[in-house]
């Protein structure tokens, strides 16, 4: 039974009273999701980057408390809202209002718009959030190119749903970039040590923030229920912190096999790949760069998965942002409470090589619980 609530002008009712809600109802589904991870880092927090819900500290790391809601008014309208609850080494709580918006469905020609805050439709894993990444961090592209916590925009997006024999949509987004509280903090506080923007502050300022434009192609097919594939490319440009453009191109590929199909049960492989290069103009001419990762998941059964990972990032001279590769093998067990409700127990262990720095290495442990049905896109 979904966890939901039928909101209307006369009464509040539960989901089972929900089949009989009239077209004029607001319906809600609450979704909680909350990641912890403990464990030990020889990475230097002060001079290499991570996504902002990435455990980066030894011992205890609270990466997120995601507290959101499915959104249903009538037929043809839907949407999501969420927001997430952290802390970073040595700070209080923080909160932050990732996702807001609605989606008119069912329009003629096969479109449908969204507006709000959204994260953006760009690659593999930007759209997704921290419960449902595969690694208990963000792929170091993500971080590198998109922002510490993915890239968000304020605006609106038109998807087609493209008349063919497969599955694919067609996205176009506009909007500005959402500007993380902590990410603003970070800057003053080099500001006011260097009196003018330092080497970190310059990476931030790389990526876009305004007249944003997001482009997403993306494909789904397969031969039969046992083999599937999907396919995407996407576009992001807009006005960088220098004044000036830049341009980040993506393309993404996974493969999936199903030992028994779209029946539950069976073993299941997992096989996702993600090159991304940005084109930046700076007040030096510019720069460019690229990365890459890719991941094998494999459930051997059920609910156990093996997963490993590598990731490569382009070294960069001016903005420093070096060289850097990482893989990172992890274990999964996942738990089916039943009524929405599963968890997971995650150990995973990261070697990095960044030039500059030499080889670091990390190992966490981490715990996740979630409750309530997927999430409107």
């Amino acid at each position: 039974m979904v966890a939901s609530l039928v909101i209307s002008p006369l009464s509040l009712s539960t989901s089972a009273e929900a089949q009989d809600a009239t077209n004029n109802s607001i319906r809600l589904e609450p979704t909680l999701h909350l990641r912890l991870a403990h464990g030990n880092t020889s990475l230097p927090a002060d001079e290499v980057a991570f996504g902002g819900h990435d455990p980066s500290e030894d011992n205890f790391n609270f990466q997120g408390f995601e507290i959101g809601t499915n959104i249903y008014l009538g037929d043809y309208v839907s949407g999501f809202a969420t927001i997430n609850t952290f802390k970073r080494d040595g700070e209080d709580f923080e909160s932050e209002f990732e996702e807001g918006f609605l989606k008119i469905d069912k329009l003629p020609g096969g479109f449908e718009l969204r507006g709000g805050r959204m994260l953006a439709r760009f690659g593999d894993q930007n759209a997704r959030h921290l419960h449902a990444w595969d690694f208990a961090d963000a792929n170091m592209t993500n971080v590198r190119f998109l922002g510490e916590d993915g890239f968000g925009y304020d605006g609106g997006e038109l998807t087609w749903l493209v008349p063919t024999s497969w599955q694919d949509a067609l996205s176009i987004g506009l909007g500005s970039a959402v500007a993380h509280d902590h990410e603003e903090e970070d800057h003053e506080d080099e500001v006011e040590d260097e009196g003018e923007h330092g080497h970190d502050e310059e990476a931030e300022m790389a990526r876009p923030d305004k007249n944003i434009i997001v482009i997403r192609y993306q494909a789904q097919f397969g031969p039969n229920d046992f083999h599937r594939f999907q396919a995407g490319g996407s576009f992001l440009t807009g006005d960088n912190g220098f004044g000036l453009t830049t341009d980040v191109y993506g393309a993404d590929f996974t493969y999936t096999w199903r030992e028994n199909g779209l029946e539950s049960g069976g073993q299941q492989f997992r096989w996702r790949s993600e090159w991304l290069m940005r084109d930046v103009e700076n007040d030096e001419g510019g720069f460019e760069d690229s990365g890459f990762n890719t991941a094998l998941l494999w459930e051997f059964t059920e609910n156990w998965e093996a997963g490993l990972r590598y990731g490569y990032l382009e070294g960069v001279a001016d903005p420093e942002l070096a060289e850097r590769h990482r893989i990172s093998p992890s274990l999964t067990k996942r738990f089916d409470f039943g009524s929405d409700l599963s968890g997971l127990v995650r150990l995973q262990y990261n070697h990095d090589d960044i030039k500059g720095h030499g080889t670091e290495d990390s190992i966490w442990l981490q715990f996740g619980f979630d409750w309530g049905p997927g999430e409107v896109r």
